[in-house]
């Protein structure tokens, strides 16, 4: 809860200095445009942490329809296409044989698209994040690759809690919520599946395992 508090904190007090700029009068638009910022970044992070709460309260809510792995891989990178130029970086898709799997399609995508989103936010311009699926051992194993600096060491083992930075204000000053990673890692584990992140030298990788159908 104090985790939750200090996130809201922040856009709410910006929302209300955004509402005294808009009575002003001196800049009505710009002030309009920080509270629509402001509220669309609000609704974001509660609408996560909603979908984190519903699915460990209860697990047996979770829909297991087979899903073809690699189908969906494939639209989130084409979706994901566009904000990968917005930043300056391409996204790259390695895709091998078919492979399904069984579990709630929604939960899953929000899982790999959160993962394919936070690699594009630290990749450096003019790079690739490296996107792949292939089978291991009768696993599915999904992995993201930026080309960025990488994070300490120490840090790896963190990286999947919620609200964790690795640096000060790092998520802030791109727009994170710091909720990312951390709803990617329970959906694994919600699946009987595992997700881990390693320094890649360049950049950080990040692999997402599941069993496959």
């Amino acid at each position: 809860l104090l985790d939750i508090s200090h996130e809201l904190r922040s856009p709410l007090a910006r929302l209300g200095v955004a509402v005294e700029l808009a009575r002003s009068g001196d800049d009505a638009n710009a002030a309009l445009n920080r509270i629509q910022k402001e509220s669309d970044r609000l609704n974001a992070l509660v609408g996560q942490l909603l979908q984190v709460t519903r699915a460990e309260g209860d697990p047996s809510s979770l829909r297991h329809a087979p899903l073809r792995l690699d189908e969906l891989v494939q639209q989130l990178v084409d979706d994901s296409s566009i904000e990968a130029a917005a930043h300056g970086c391409d996204l790259k898709y390695e895709k091998r044989e078919p492979v399904t799997v069984a579990g709630d399609p929604e939960l899953l995508r929000r899982a790999v698209e959160n993962v394919i989103r936070n690699a594009i936010r630290y990749a450096p311009r003019e790079t690739a994040v490296e996107v792949s699926l292939a089978r291991h051992n009768g696993k599915a194993v999904v992995g993201v690759r930026d080309q960025g600096s990488g994070v300490p060491e120490e840090a790896l083992p963190r990286l999947f809690d919620a609200f964790y930075r690795v640096e000060g204000d790092r998520d802030r000053a791109t727009g994170g919520t710091g909720l990312g990673l951390s709803i990617a890692r329970r959906a694994m584990e919600l699946h009987k599946g595992s997700i881990r992140a390693r320094n890649a030298q360049p950049g950080l990788e990040v692999e997402m395992e599941l069993p496959v159908a």
